[in-house]
């Protein structure tokens, strides 16, 4: 009974350590470890932990801290729990800066037989590390048309040896990675993040910063154009107006001068 009292005692205390966390945090995000292997988890922890902080737990243990909490929207995390091996990570980040962090932090891995590839795998025309021999039929076997040169092995046009979705043969998997090609990406998977009291869904998180700036950009100057057109006044476009009605009264004199001179 003492260590059953015990137990309970543990659970309870680590279930109001969460609940601390959820109230004092700006930011709580669901990450799904799901197919991560333990070496990846460990240099992604120790790359992040200045910025957040994980919490491993049992499911029952963070369902009862969320349901426990005061925070609003802190209780539908609980629904996001389901399906995936979770772990909970707090951060003062703001949702998108998370996001990003995750993001960066993915790595490209060499695929295993079985897996689906995520994306169209092309080999690209070049040398190959390979000498004649064994692995001109295995070249063969992905539809590849070789060469021999210097000793080594050549491809001789580009080609694409699986399709997206297909599943990789173990012969395929060995020559991927033989050549270096490495098309499985893996990585802490980011599934929802609350901010404050703002709930995100982790593709609406999943912005290119590049294309979005050049994006708000492109509206700024088209804003403008259009405020020029219909003479609409602002900060932004006032010094521009008057500029430009300069140049209409300057281009109006030349045109006028000319003939009031031949009048006199």
């Amino acid at each position: 009974m003492v260590k059953v009292s015990m137990a309970l005692d543990l659970k309870k205390k680590k279930v109001a350590d969460i609940i601390k966390l959820i109230e004092k945090s700006k930011t709580i995000g669901i990450v799904n470890l799901e197919g991560l292997p333990a070496r990846q988890l460990k240099t992604v922890r120790a790359k992040l932990k200045k910025d957040l902080q994980f919490v491993f737990s049992k499911k029952t243990l963070l369902k009862r801290a969320f349901e426990g909490s005061k925070r609003e929207n802190a209780k539908q995390l609980v629904k996001f729990l389901d399906g995936i091996n979770p772990v909970v990570v707090f951060s003062e980040l703001d949702a998108f800066e998370l996001f990003r962090l995750f993001k960066t932090s993915r790595q490209m891995v060499a695929a295993k037989p079985g897996q689906a590839a995520p994306v169209d795998i092309i080999i690209s025309a070049g040398p190959t590390p390979f000498a004649p021999g064994p692995a001109i039929s295995e070249l063969a076997a992905l539809g590849l048309k070789t060469k021999v040169e210097g000793g080594k092995i050549h491809i001789r046009e580009d080609r694409k040896v699986i399709n997206a979705g297909d599943k990789i043969s173990g012969g395929a998997a060995s020559i991927l990675a033989k050549l270096g090609i490495t098309p499985i990406q893996i990585g802490v998977t980011l599934t929802y993040v609350l901010e404050n009291n703002d709930l995100y869904k982790a593709a609406v998180l999943d912005v290119d910063i590049g294309k979005y700036t050049e994006d708000l950009k492109t509206a700024f100057l088209n804003a403008v154009k259009v405020a020029m057109e219909i003479g609409f006044a602002t900060k932004e476009t006032i010094v521009l107006m008057v500029q430009k009605a300069y140049r209409g009264a300057k281009a109006l004199e030349d045109k006028i001068a000319p003939k009031e001179t031949q009048v006199k």
